[in-house]
């Protein structure tokens, strides 16, 4: 399967690939490993040729494979993908600058402030601007851009239902504090975050979470995963 999303339309190149056995990536592009239990091969086998005396030997086969583990990303590129169940390939991340403010402006009349979407209060001014939300089966994704530094989001540790949950760094720099209650000074400890990557794990084998937080430390666009049971 190769299917096309349009959550991040017009600035990001959105793909869900599962069970392909040779997946062609041309240029950069960020990867993420959406299953719980098997790894994703990155790279090929191909035809390499050596010389020897002047003389060019017979070509030799060599593997430059990259095992992707569970639920972990990587930055790809000019690559084939293998996998058995699903990845998330996002293309595009390198075209973006969040320096510039007309990039910034144009994120911001497309994709909805936290405001915008929920109506509280609390959330006037925040500078979190989020993209469509997209289901495929059971894994819910979409963007999230804040469009400041240093800015947190809100202190949770419960969702709807049991879900793992995974914020994929897009642009920019962020990281996910871990707190020891819900109060912004109980900071224990922080996973970095930086393009291309995800953090390890936050839940227990029962998907039970510490209170946590998603925090900006430079503007930033991160996706928002969820995979339910």
């Amino acid at each position: 399967m190769n299917q096309k999303l349009t959550i991040g339309e017009p600035f990001l190149e959105t793909r869900i690939i599962e069970d392909e056995s040779a997946f062609s990536v041309k240029g950069p592009a960020i990867l993420l490993n959406l299953d719980t239990v098997m790894n994703i091969s990155v790279g090929s086998v191909f035809s390499d040729s050596a010389e020897e005396s002047g003389t060019i030997s017979k070509s030799t086969s060599v593997c430059r494979i990259f095992s992707l583990p569970p639920l972990q990303a990587a930055q790809i590129c000019d690559t084939h993908i293998s996998c058995k169940g699903k990845a998330l390939l996002v293309i595009g991340a390198d075209t973006l600058d969040l320096g510039d403010l007309t990039t910034i402006d144009c994120l911001r009349r497309i994709w909805k402030s936290n405001y915008e979407l929920t109506h509280q209060e609390s959330q006037r001014g925040k500078p979190y601007y989020k993209s469509p939300r997209t289901s495929i089966d059971n894994v819910s994704m979409n963007f999230v851009l804040v469009s400041e530094p240093g800015a947190p989001s809100g202190i949770h540790c419960k969702h709807a239902a049991p879900i793992r949950e995974l914020h994929l760094q897009i642009v920019g720099e962020g990281c996910v504090d871990l707190l020891a209650e819900d109060d912004p000074s109980a900071v224990f400890a922080s996973l970095p975050l930086a393009s291309g990557s995800t953090h390890v794990p936050e839940w227990n084998t029962e998907l039970v979470y510490p209170w946590h937080r998603y925090r900006s430390v430079t503007r930033s666009i991160f996706m928002a995963v969820e995979i339910s049971e």
